[in-house]
């Protein structure tokens, strides 16, 4: 408890700092380029029809200005037409920016994959981000509060157009988090993603009444504690 209080007056006078001196930014980075969606999980394809569903993994070079510098298919699937589709459908996305640990834009580098299908008769693409290393953004969010939290939540919503933030790196990741920490059992697993989505709402909401919290610890483990009780816990681990 006393470090966590220590803790808190350092995020406090950093929080005052940022506030005094510029705009609000992200106070915990780095943060990776996160795909413009506008709400779509997956889009129509003008493409020619594929022998087969392809899934291609391309490296996305994002300048500072979110506009794809460069994208370039890092495994080859053999098949030379879905490879240029699926690069060229990357060139003209448009992406909200990498940010540095300071909240500046820079120029950064995105794993996606593209996944080109068919839905019914309509050529289809759902493209997927490849998460940072755990380890990494673990340490990341265990340094946030909650006006980091909420400030990454709007950017995703208002300037990426996503809908529903729960499967995106932060909240998804933390939720990984979560279940390794409290080795949720196998049993529970779906029920625990059923609810996810209503339950990181409620998070959003007491995060945004008191931004001074530590998003991890004191926010998102509490709210998840009460969404999957000690007693349910125990008798599935018990079986």
């Amino acid at each position: 408890m006393q470090n966590i209080n220590i803790r808190r007056v350092f995020a406090l006078f950093s929080y005052v700092a940022c506030l005094a001196a510029a705009p609000a930014l992200a106070q915990v980075g780095p943060i990776q380029p996160v795909l413009v969606t506008e709400g779509k999980v997956e889009a129509t394809h003008n493409r020619p029809d594929l022998d087969d569903d392809y899934s291609v993994p391309v490296d996305v070079r994002v300048g500072p200005d979110g506009v794809v510098t460069s994208a370039v298919v890092s495994e080859s699937t053999k098949n030379t037409v879905a490879d240029g589709l699926a690069a060229a459908y990357m060139r003209d996305k448009t992406f909200l920016p990498g940010l540095n640990v300071k909240g500046q834009p820079v120029a950064s580098t995105v794993k996606v994959t593209v996944n080109m299908y068919k839905r019914g008769k309509k050529n289809v693409v759902r493209v997927t981000i490849k998460p940072p290393p755990m380890a990494v953004e673990s340490e990341r969010v265990k340094k946030m509060m909650c006006a980091d939290f909420i400030f990454e939540v709007n950017r995703l919503v208002e300037e990426a157009g996503i809908r529903d933030a729960s499967l995106e790196v932060l909240p998804y990741m933390s939720a990984h988090m979560y279940m390794a920490q409290k080795d949720v059992p196998s049993e529970l697993q779906e029920k625990f993603w059923d609810q996810w989505p209503a339950t990181l709402r409620k998070i959003v909401d007491r995060c945004e009444k008191d931004q001074l919290k530590f998003y991890y610890t004191e926010v998102l483990v509490p709210a998840l504690d009460g969404m999957l009780p000690s007693r349910e816990m125990e008798t599935a681990a018990a079986h």
